[in-house]
């Protein structure tokens, strides 16, 4: 069975689909951007050059462990800063991270993403805004899955803070790339993801055992669920 399933989303635009989790591949003119590396079940470096022959860089949405298995096939990455402990100490042990701060253009040659900062899923969870096509990749904070918000560095006060962010740069981006559960994502899924998770922080939802082991519980918020 292949490692990955690529699905075309756009021009010179791939998806990888792996096991529940999801990496992107963007080709500009003069260079490529892979966002994040998944569980490693394959050799994703060799994937994304099966689909482009320019140079390839790679950009981590945040840390945890099934975004960045794969790294292990690049000699680095780049990542907010904040997320250089979680990389370090887990599947990143022994590779190099570079920093990469909020602001920042990647410029690929005729196609560019802005790096945001998004705290609260992790400490330094980002999204790439690609104005020019109006779409946000967001990494775990916004889809209409599960959420994880239990565990070290998880803040449900930064996570809203981040949303409300968000939501006021919602005329500059009509599609929202989520690395889990269905894909796309409409913009207009940020009032509710802000409602819900302030209703979680204030104890207004129940919550349920989840279909695995943990300590933590899940919430239905309506727009996506939270582990919490």
């Amino acid at each position: 069975m292949a490692a990955y399933e690529i699905i075309k989303i756009g021009e010179k635009s791939w998806r990888f689909e792996e096991n529940g989790v999801r990496s992107f591949l963007f080709e500009g003119e003069n260079a490529a951007l892979l966002v994040d590396t998944g569980y490693g079940s394959g050799n994703i470096k060799e994937a994304a050059e099966g689909l482009t022959k320019l140079p390839i860089q790679l950009v981590i949405t945040h840390a945890d462990g099934d975004h960045i298995s794969g790294n292990k096939y690049f000699e680095k990455a780049r990542m907010h800063p904040a997320e250089f402990d979680r990389f370090h100490n887990g599947a990143g042990k022994g590779l190099t991270a570079e920093a990469l701060w909020e602001n920042e253009i990647i410029d690929l040659g005729g196609r560019k993403f802005e790096v945001i900062l998004i705290p609260g899923h992790t400490p330094g969870s980002i999204a790439l805004l690609d104005r020019k096509n109006r779409i946000l990749v967001a990494g775990d904070s916004i889809q209409a899955g599960m959420i994880f918000m239990a565990g070290g560095g998880r803040n449900i006060d930064a996570y809203i803070f981040s949303m409300k962010k968000i939501a006021a740069m919602a005329d500059l981006f009509d599609t929202v790339y989520p690395s889990h559960g269905p894909f796309p994502v409409n913009a207009d899924i940020m009032p509710a993801l802000i409602t819900g998770a302030q209703n979680l922080k204030d104890g207004k939802l129940k919550g349920e055992a989840p279909p695995f082991e943990t300590n933590a519980k899940v919430y239905d918020a309506g727009a996506a669920k939270f582990l919490f």
